[in-house]
Formats: structure tokens, C-alpha cells, sequence
């Protein structure tokens, strides 16, 4: 009896691949599977680690910058305070106020030359009248200087003030010096002022021991906008006016702050702490480049860029190794797969054969 014909049976649904074309294509093409799957997410680690480094690096060094400006302005305040509590115990025993009330200009000198001489960086001494008028003078080198110089433009008012802008000692040395100043009083009434002559070289000396490395400086302006302190040589002449300098016009307070600028010809990016000495109303400014700054860790980064490069030099040797492999597997992979489909066309073909009717012979009718 002739069987119907039967229709070949459906192909079995194999499992759906959970990944997408693109990473299938991906996968065939080892090399940029491997910068895909490795040397892409290692830049990316590496360059945030970079930036992140950088950023932690020039806090520290700011906080470094902070330290050595204000241990600077600590020592300009206790060295210039010092210098006036000395003052002010000589203006307040009662023998100078007497001396004071009689213009006892012997007794005046002798008390003077007390302060003098306790006092090195003390130069010169002067004892004024509330009107100003000079009533003694009393110098280290009494015998070998001329008269004194003309006090600041800007002297203490009332006390207001206690030390002065900076000044020259006489033009022919161009000795900087300040006027450190206390009143002498009977009570309420003032009854005249003491200004010390004080020699900034001797601060200049304690300053030049805070060294900021590799390439950075230290300088110290007054309330007016001049250079009391300056690490480098400046032309003789009066002090120099520095106030449009950026770290010493921004607003500063004694716990500091820092400030990124650029200076220079050609200008270059610098950062500096501005510390002020909140009594005088001086600026103590600690600054470095930025190149200096970050240039040693800019060399550690390169030093771990070379270990980076040669890992992956030795991982670059392996992928190597490892596509050359892949390829000869996907090459092995595409042959079967190829094999394959041959294989079920041709069992296709033999099962259609089996399924078509057969024609009936003359000798089976």
C-alpha cells in the first residue's frame, strides 16, 4: 500500500546567544577584542589615577606652602612683638614717665641706650613729644652715623599702628627698617612716643633658613603694598610697590589661604599661600610654579608609565600568542561549521529522496 508522503522534520531549536552582533563580531577580530577587553578600561584606570594623584599631590603641596607661610608670619610677629613688649616695659616704669613729664633729656638718653643695647637689631631709638618734636635720639652708632632718617610716611598714630611701613635707614646704605612704636603715659594723658628703629636684615636672616623646594621663594610685603622681605637682588632706591602683585592684593587672614595665578614673561602658572601677620597688617606670600611643584611627581608617574608600558609589552606578547591561536580555532570552528551544514543538506536531500513516491513497475501491475 503506498504510504503519504512525509514532510521532513522541523529542525530543533538550538539555545539563543545572550550576546549582541556587535560583540560576536568583536570576538572574531582578536586584536581589537584584546583593546576592547584590556587596553581600553587600563587607559581609563590609568589617566583617572593620573588626574586623581595630580590633584592629591598639589594639595599637599599647597599644605606644605601654608606651613612654611605661616611659620613665617609666627616669626615675624613674636620677633617685631617681642620688640615692643621690650619697648612698652620701658615706657611703662615710672622713672621714664617722670623723665618724660620733665624733658629730662640726660635721664631720657640713659633709658634709651638701656633698650639699645639690650636690643641688636634695634638701631636707633627716638623719643618724641605728642606734637612729634624730637626730644632724644640714641644710636647703636652714635660716634659713626649721621642724624636719623625721616621716619616712615605712614608713622603709628596713637598707638594705632605700632609698626610702621618699611623705610630706608640713610640712602647711601639702602638699609630696609621699620618703626616699632609704643606711647608713654601718665594715666589717661599721653604724654609723649617711643619709635625703635628696627633692622629688617636680622629678620631677613631667620626668613632665609624656610627653604621651599625644588623652586619656590618666599617674600613678606607690609601693609601698604611693599617688599619687606624678597629672597633676590633689587635695585638700590626706595622699597619697591608690589601691591598689584596678585598673592599680595587678595584678602588674606592670618590662617591663610592659597591662590593659583600666572607671572612671569612668558607668564606661568604659579600657586602661593598669602598668610597675614594681623597685627602689623603685613603679607607673608610662600609661592612655587607648578612645573617645579608637580615636576617630581610627574617623574614617579613616568616611572610607573615605563612599568605600565612594559607589562603591557608582556601582555601584548601574550594576546599575541593568544590570537594567533584564536584564529586557528575560529578558522577550525568555521571548517566544521561548514562541514556541517553540508553534512545536514545532504541528509536534508536523502530524506527528501526517501519521501518522493516510487514509480510502479509493468511486471507489479
Amino acid at each position: 500500500m503506498e504510504q503519504p508522503p512525509t514532510a521532513p522534520p522541523d529542525p530543533v531549536p538550538g539555545p539563543r546567544t545572550t550576546f549582541p552582533w556587535w560583540f560576536l563580531n568583536l570576538y572574531r577580530r582578536p586584536a581589537a577584542f584584546l583593546t576592547f577587553l584590556l587596553g581600553i578600561p587600563l587607559a581609563a584606570v590609568c589617566l583617572w589615577l593620573y588626574v586623581v594623584n595630580e590633584r592629591q599631590w598639589r594639595t599637599q603641596e599647597g599644605q606644605d606652602l601654608l606651613v612654611a607661610a605661616r611659620l613665617a608670619s609666627r616669626i615675624i610677629e613674636e620677633e617685631l612683638a617681642k620688640t615692643r613688649q621690650i619697648e612698652e616695659a620701658l615706657a611703662g616704669r615710672p622713672a621714664f614717665a617722670d623723665a618724660f613729664r620733665r624733658r629730662d633729656r640726660a635721664a631720657l638718653a640713659e633709658a634709651l641706650r638701656l633698650l639699645v643695647d639690650v636690643t641688636p637689631a634695634i638701631d636707633r631709638v627716638i623719643a618724641s613729644d605728642p606734637a612729634g618734636r624730637r626730644l632724644v635720639e640714641v644710636s647703636a652708632h652714635a660716634a659713626a652715623e649721621g642724624p636719623l632718617p625721616a621716619p616712615s610716611a605712614e608713622p603709628p598714630d596713637d598707638g594705632a599702628q605700632p609698626v610702621s611701613g618699611v623705610y630706608l635707614r640713610d640712602q647711601a646704605s639702602g638699609e630696609k627698617v621699620v618703626g616699632v612704636s609704643s606711647m608713654v603715659r601718665d594715666g589717661r594723658d599721653v604724654l609723649g612716643t617711643v619709635q625703635a628703629q628696627y633692622r629688617l636684615h636680622q629678620l631677613s636672616q631667620w626668613l632665609e633658613k624656610i627653604r621651599i623646594e625644588p623652586a619656590g621663594f618666599l617674600y613678606v610685603a607690609d601693609r601698604r603694598g611693599f617688599l619687606v622681605a624678597y629672597p633676590f637682588q633689587l635695585l638700590p632706591g626706595k622699597p619697591k610697590d608690589v601691591s598689584g602683585w596678585a598673592p599680595v592684593a587678595k584678602t588674606a587672614s592670618a590662617h591663610g589661604g592659597l591662590i593659583r595665578f600666572r607671572q612671569g614673561h612668558p607668564a606661568r602658572p604659579w600657586t602661593a599661600a598669602v598668610v597675614a601677620v594681623e597685627p602689623f597688617g603685613w603679607r607673608v606670600v610662600a609661592q612655587q610654579p607648578d612645573a617645579a611643584m608637580l615636576q617630581p611627581f610627574r617623574q614617579l608617574a613616568w616611572s610607573f608609565g615605563g612599568l605600565l608600558l612594559l607589562l603591557a609589552g608582556v601582555l601584548g606578547g601574550v594576546g599575541s600568542r593568544w590570537a594567533r591561536l584564536h584564529k586557528a580555532t575560529l578558522r577550525l570552528v568555521a571548517q566544521q561549521a561548514r562541514l556541517l551544514r553540508l553534512s545536514e543538506q545532504r541528509h536534508l536531500l536523502a530524506t527528501l529522496r526517501r519521501s518522493e513516491p516510487q514509480p510502479k513497475r509493468p511486471d507489479d501491475a
